[in-house]
């Protein structure tokens, strides 16, 4: 018995009448500028960016005592070294097993 032969997928543009195929379009460049950030003080959601966290579990981190934080007048900040030191905290609870340093 022969194997049935399949067909790839086919890319079906639908076009209204009275109307005009799309247009193929060459991809839009992008231009980036990448900038070291050695900023001293991050707003909270930024923190929360750095950890790969959600801004609400930055302000509970916060809330906590867990990372430290800052008033600059009306706004919170969190120095950059205070994520190095929650980072270091949660090596030192021993969550990891693979810590090299546990001894």
């Amino acid at each position: 018995m022969e194997k049935a032969r399949t067909r790839p997928a086919a890319v079906v543009h639908l076009i209204a009448p009275g109307s005009s195929p799309p247009r193929r379009t060459a991809p839009e460049l992008v231009n980036l500028t990448v900038e070291a950030d050695d900023r001293l003080l991050l707003t909270v959601q930024e923190a929360a960016r750095r950890l790969g966290i959600g801004r609400s579990l930055m302000y509970e981190l916060i809330a906590s005592g867990a990372v430290r934080s800052v008033r600059v007048g009306r706004l919170r900040r969190i120095p950059s070294d205070a994520l190095r030191s929650y980072i270091a905290s949660l090596w030192n609870d021993g969550d990891d097993d693979r810590n090299p340093d546990a001894s």
